[in-house]
């Protein structure tokens, strides 16, 4: 059986997802953004900013099977208004590339040399897949904790409330 229904439809829960945490964050200033709550990465928007990084790194090591250079740490939008196009674009390629996938696609065979295991592994493109969208849940589990405590409605996480689902 293929992934790619699954990363179809893992794909349009994350847009959802980061949709509604854009439009209730737009409500929010700049300042709470970037208040350190004592969060994982300090901030909503750090946090933020560390998923799109980790999906960067992902996706692009997904389509050309390298590792491109990685700092978990780094910051790569200086600003929400970035952070939010940066977000957007990205979420729409997600989409494109799991719905434009062959039908093996997602089966194919990407080794990484592992040096603690003194071995080479072998995980399916899907796996990283699924670890993106694994990560992603993780991380605004952290800031919809945040936005809880501040009082403020996310919205419903469920997805089978998901209105870009065709089912």
């Amino acid at each position: 059986m293929s992934y790619k229904p699954t990363a179809c439809e893992m794909a349009r829960y994350n847009k959802w997802q980061n949709e509604n945490l854009l439009q209730v964050c737009d409500a929010l200033s700049p300042e709470v953004l970037e208040e350190d709550r004592g969060i994982f990465f300090r901030s909503i928007l750090a946090t933020f900013d560390h998923i799109l990084n980790v999906d960067q790194v992902l996706l692009q090591m997904t389509k050309s099977g390298e590792i491109p250079p990685f700092d978990p740490n780094k910051r790569t939008n200086a600003t929400y208004e970035a952070f939010k196009t940066a977000r957007v674009e990205l979420d729409d390629e997600i989409t494109r590339v799991c719905e434009g996938a062959g039908p093996t696609w997602f089966e194919d065979d990407l080794p990484r040399e592992s040096a603690e295991l003194g071995r080479t592994r072998h995980f399916p493109r899907w796996f990283y897949i699924a670890q993106m969208f694994n990560h992603q849940t993780h991380h605004r589990s952290q800031i919809t904790s945040e936005l809880h405590r501040m009082g403020v409605d996310y919205g419903n996480t469920d997805m089978p409330f998901n209105p870009l689902t065709p089912y």
